[in-house]
């Protein structure tokens, strides 16, 4: 066979796959061509790289690159895909399954055009480079929303993931490619986003209704933050995670709780509503948080010995500012929350008499339950928890956060 001599051009050197069918004795049609082998040498095998006899068209022409194979149901001998192989340059086999069989013509086709064209690499390494190309794609914003949705998360918890997101990252970092992400983005938005907490601290001292100095807020954030970024870095999207900020996680909220006398106890059961009067005593005694007491059911007051009373925290109702999601009862806030307290004997006849004119029915019934049935409302709750305090020369007596039920605590002198 000539490879070619001084009257003609120089040839260009064989592919891998064109040297290996030329030592087997099946000259491809580009190896062939450029030894300019005549056409009537090349014989029934001159396929391209088919990696098996040829396969002929329904119009009998021989296929000069790849393979296709029909696959069908072993029960009803149908046609339910075709697949589509070759060999590569790098002499190992490829394949895929189409629905069709003009996909994966297509297909196979793409991938000569590659093979000559010096383009080819393995399908996996395409694909492999083809999914980092959209990891590197992702916003931080996007991310931060699967991140999310793929946490199992209480749901009052994830109303605040939510909101910080909503409100603080996404303004600020949402647009950001999460691979360029760096520690200065996260230093530069973080330095920001402790200004605007502390002008809106500011706004809200000169209105009069000052409820935190803003490190509170900033300090949920970067948690929330910290938390999504760290899951970058546990599915490989990151190496590390730039949320490095000294301090930054580091905050302790100062609760000062008010010490109420027993006179201003009783003046606060007086002034509550009748469906809420117990609650003054029974929160005064017990410390419960204002959700765990909205979760009460019959079934967790044990009020059968005065002596021995004690009330179970076994759950805690949402706080979330969303149509209908007060009605939730979800696990306490953590795991040591679920707690068995001591109820003194003279709170007794006090939530006995409660839950015979206010209670809900069975051991399921709720103690503090809405007017309307069910849980109550939190908002109920702290409208009127706060105007009684004013009425019995409470008010500004609390930095920070003031008194809410359970934070800061309040206990009876």
């Amino acid at each position: 066979m000539d490879l070619g001599g001084p009257e003609g051009p120089p040839v260009p050197p064989l592919f891998p796959h064109e040297i290996r069918d030329v030592c087997a004795g099946r000259p491809s049609e580009v190896a062939c061509g450029r030894a300019r082998v005549p056409p009537t040498e090349m014989g029934a095998a001159g396929h391209l790289m088919g990696g098996g006899p040829p396969m002929a068209h329904k119009s009998g022409q021989k296929r000069t690159f790849g393979e296709l194979e029909a696959r069908k149901n072993a029960k009803t001998k149908k046609t339910t895909g075709w697949r589509a192989r070759y060999t590569g340059p790098d002499f190992a086999r490829h394949s895929r399954v189409f629905a069709d069989k003009m996909a994966a013509e297509a297909w196979l086709n793409d991938e000569r055009i590659l093979i000559e064209r010096g383009q080819w690499k393995s399908p996996r390494v395409r694909e492999a480079e083809a999914r980092q190309a959209q990891a590197r794609a992702i916003t931080v914003s996007e991310w931060a929303r699967r991140s999310i949705d793929g946490k199992k998360l209480r749901p009052s918890t994830r109303y605040r993931y939510e909101y910080n997101l909503r409100k603080w990252i996404a303004p600020g970092l949402g647009d950001i490619p999460l691979a360029q992400l760096t520690r200065l983005d996260v230093t530069n938005w973080y330095t920001e986003l402790r200004a605007q907490v502390a002008r809106e601290a500011r706004a809200r001292h000169r209105r009069g209704n000052e409820k935190h100095d803003g490190r509170g807020a900033a300090f949920a954030a970067y948690q929330v933050l910290s938390s999504i970024l760290n899951d970058a870095v546990d599915h490989e999207l990151l190496d590390a995670t730039p949320t490095k900020v000294k301090g930054a996680l580091r905050y302790e909220a100062v609760h000062d709780p008010v010490v109420l006398t027993p006179e201003q106890m009783w003046q606060m059961t007086e002034l509550m509503p009748g469906y809420l009067a117990a609650l003054v005593p029974l929160a005064a005694v017990t410390g419960l948080r204002n959700g765990e007491l909205r979760a009460l059911q019959r079934r967790h007051l044990n009020l059968d010995d005065p002596m021995r009373a004690s009330v179970s925290v076994r759950g805690s109702a949402s706080n979330l500012k969303q149509a209908g999601r007060y009605n939730e009862i979800g696990e306490p806030k953590t795991k040591a929350s679920k707690r068995d307290v001591a109820i003194p004997s003279f709170v007794v006849p006090i939530l006995r008499e409660h839950l015979e004119q206010f209670a809900g029915p069975g051991p399921d019934g709720m103690v503090f339950r809405a007017k309307r049935g069910g849980v109550l409302h939190a908002s109920i709750v702290e409208h009127n928890w706060q105007g009684v305090r004013v009425q019995v020369g409470l008010e500004g007596q609390v930095p920070g956060s003031g008194v809410v039920l359970g934070d800061p605590r309040e206990v009876m002198r």
